[in-house]
């Protein structure tokens, strides 16, 4: 962890508002969302929490407009999700909850994906017989 005492009580303050906010995940269903980006955290700082919270089970990249990395983090429910833009991260976070909001599908996609397999399921398959 970082040398400097103000940092350090940060972090520190860090954790305790994950630890917070994960129990209220654990006893309400709660979510939470903080905005590491928000926060006066060097790269040296975010390496520390991300050693201290430890990795999980669960990682996933996805390519949209840059691209994001999301994983769990030892804790079940808390969750890194870091959001990279052309030449810097874009967006940093730590999420609470069952699953990081976006990798839910959103409904309005759902929709437009039902619609395209009705119409793909009228039409025979590659290789099917006419």
């Amino acid at each position: 962890m970082t040398a400097d005492p103000l940092q350090r009580d940060l972090l520190a303050a860090l954790r305790h508002e994950i630890a917070v906010c994960l129990r209220a995940f654990a006893e309400t269903g709660e979510t939470a969302l903080i905005d590491l980006g928000a926060l006066p955290l060097g790269r040296a700082d975010r390496e520390a929490l991300d050693q201290n919270l430890g990795r999980g089970e669960i990682f996933a990249r996805i390519d949209a407009a840059g691209w994001s990395e999301i994983w769990e983090t030892g804790f079940s429910g808390v969750w890194r999700v870091r959001h990279n833009g052309a030449e810097h991260v874009a967006v940093d976070q730590i999420e609470i909850g069952p699953c990081p909001k976006i990798l839910l599908s959103d409904p309005r996609d759902a929709r437009a994906a039902a619609r395209r397999l009705d119409e793909t399921t009228l039409k025979p398959l590659s290789g099917d017989a006419a």
